[in-house]
């Protein structure tokens, strides 16, 4: 009776001392997930922030695209006005004139084809001889 008293004395020391060394791998597994928890809440935080960032230099963008935007639609607006304008026409035989009186016609041709004053296409022809 002696040794199964002392074979479950040993056993229960064996058992005690394979508890002990499992509770310490335990805690040392505990100790690094710790770890890696603690790295993965600072490169969460570091991502979280650089989201912030990117979002509010979305916003900015965004305000800046729209205003452009604003831009552009008021000079088409501005340039359809002009072109419907008569002064726009005036401009246009002014350009073809302009182009002729450098090519070397002669007054009377670009009062013709541009109906321009006299005055105009002498004027133009002094300017814009070749």
């Amino acid at each position: 009776m002696d040794v199964y008293i002392f074979a479950l004395i040993m056993f229960l020391l064996v058992a005690v001392v394979v508890m002990f060394i499992v509770i310490s791998k335990q805690q040392s597994l505990c100790k690094a997930l710790e770890k890696k928890v603690e790295d993965v809440h600072k490169q969460f935080e570091v991502v979280r922030h650089d989201i912030s960032a990117l979002c509010a230099s979305g916003l900015g963008v965004d305000e800046r695209v729209g205003g452009t935007e604003r831009r552009v639609r008021s000079l088409i607006g501005r340039l359809e006005e002009l072109e419907e304008s008569d002064a726009f026409e005036h401009l246009q035989e002014f350009q073809g004139a302009i182009e002729l009186a450098q090519k070397g016609a002669e007054a009377e041709e670009i009062v013709e084809k541009c109906h321009l004053t006299v005055d105009e296409a002498e004027l133009l022809i002094r300017l814009h001889k070749a």
